[in-house]
């Protein structure tokens, strides 16, 4: 299957049959993982792959109860070791360890695609439970949950928004390019993308905020 299909045929799901996923089909899914990019190459990623009945039922409720991921023949939990990412970049550790893993989890999600496979991106979950369930160090944060298998769901071709209303050149409110890639965004689209922007402004601050409590709390630890 080509990358373009992959990534357009890609879509999550929330049930699964009873169809198995093989040890060779998840060791494909490790590999593709493996080949994502990561801060100083220092590949911090972790896979932890669960099969164990039990198991799967307990951090199905630790992700908020969702008693679906529990029923996917192979989940496969993406932690970052942040502690040589911590060694080399201090402060940016943590923020870095969750775009290498997400670009983990994004490159196995699209080889499940390619191989025929379904699968789901869970990040709702409490992490201290999960961390629990499966025993990881206190070095790792786990950033993802991914549940794999066979579905028998057929949806319609999710909807995104036009990539032209969401793309800027040079600076932000410019949506024209020498290239004249895309035609000039109405005014309306634009207005539109600013408003929904700076609804979401205290959304990332609260963020920003909570990243930064947890970078404390490690940072107290590690005195």
């Amino acid at each position: 299957m080509e990358l373009d299909n992959s990534i357009n045929q890609r879509f999550s799901v929330k049930s699964f049959t009873d169809k198995k996923v093989g040890l060779d089909a998840v060791t494909q899914l490790l590999g593709a993982g493996g080949k994502a990019p990561s801060a100083g190459n220092l590949q911090d990623w972790r896979f932890i792959v669960v099969t164990d009945e039990g198991k799967k039922d307990e951090i199905a409720s630790a992700c908020m109860e969702q008693v679906w991921i529990g029923q996917a023949p192979v989940l496969i939990v993406v932690c970052s070791d942040l502690t040589n990412l911590r060694r080399f970049y201090e402060d940016r550790a943590e923020i870095y360890g969750i775009e290498d893993c997400s670009a983990a989890t994004e490159n196995i999600l699209l080889k499940a695609t390619d191989m025929g496979l379904n699968s789901t991106w869970v990040s709702a979950f409490d992490e201290g439970e999960v961390m629990r369930v499966l025993r990881t160090p206190d070095s790792y944060k786990v950033i993802s949950v991914i549940a794999i298998g066979y579905s028998e769901e057929k949806l319609d071709e999710k909807q995104r928004h036009d990539i032209k209303t969401l793309t800027y050149y040079n600076e932000y409110g410019s949506s024209t390019s020498q290239s004249n890639a895309f035609p000039l965004v109405k005014e309306e689209n634009v207005k539109a993308v600013k408003e929904a922007a700076k609804e979401s402004k205290g959304f990332f601050e609260k963020l920003k905020e909570k990243f930064s409590k947890v970078r404390d709390e490690l940072k107290k630890e590690d005195e």
